[in-house]
């Protein structure tokens, strides 16, 4: 009985500190939401995203693939599709830096690399840069106009290997239904 007793006040004294912290954080959020960063503190915030954005792109644009791109990332894309990974995809307000970050946080996904002579970093820019050059050299010369000025290296890469760039956008596709 003796034993029982420091348990139930044991059991007590947690239920209430688990029902004020559970007040404290509903204070909380409610703090947080009526103490939100100011319009200038977004605008701020926007401008440094929007700067990072155009510095990724730019440096998308300049990176250069290696002459032997297709030869490497055609049989790393099916070994990525085969092992059924998911590689973190690069999205509109996220920078390069965490989708490598990211990439290097998959175990899997590194295994694959490594086994490829690639690095999470290589696989990122080499990614964005194919896709971004393979999409703005089938652009309309109107949308040329506001696109960074692409490597040449890498244009004439993707111009003279038509077919390749037609294979690897198809193995890069999560809807393709099987690897050929």
């Amino acid at each position: 009985m003796n034993s029982f007793i420091p348990c139930r006040i044991l059991f007590f004294c947690a239920g209430a500190l688990a029902v004020f912290s559970l007040g404290l954080r509903d204070v909380q959020a409610q703090d947080a939401d009526s103490h939100g960063p100011s319009a200038a503190q977004r605008a701020e915030i926007e401008q440094a995203v929007h700067e990072a954005m155009q510095h990724d792109i730019q440096s998308a644009a300049d990176y250069r693939l290696p002459k032997d791109f297709f030869a490497r990332m055609l049989p790393l894309i099916r070994a990525i599709r085969q092992a059924h990974l998911t590689p973190p995809m690069q999205t509109k307000n996220m920078p390069l830096a965490v989708t490598i970050r990211r990439t290097e946080a998959m175990p899997d996904l590194q295994a694959i690399l490594q086994a490829h002579d690639m690095s999470a970093r290589d696989f990122v820019m080499s990614l964005t840069t194919f896709e971004m050059t393979a999409t703005m050299s089938d652009a309309p010369p109107a949308d040329k106009k506001k696109a960074p000025k692409l490597n040449r290296d890498n244009v004439r890469l993707i111009q003279s290997h038509r077919a390749l760039t037609q294979a690897l956008l198809h193995d890069m596709d999560e809807d393709s239904e099987k690897l050929q």
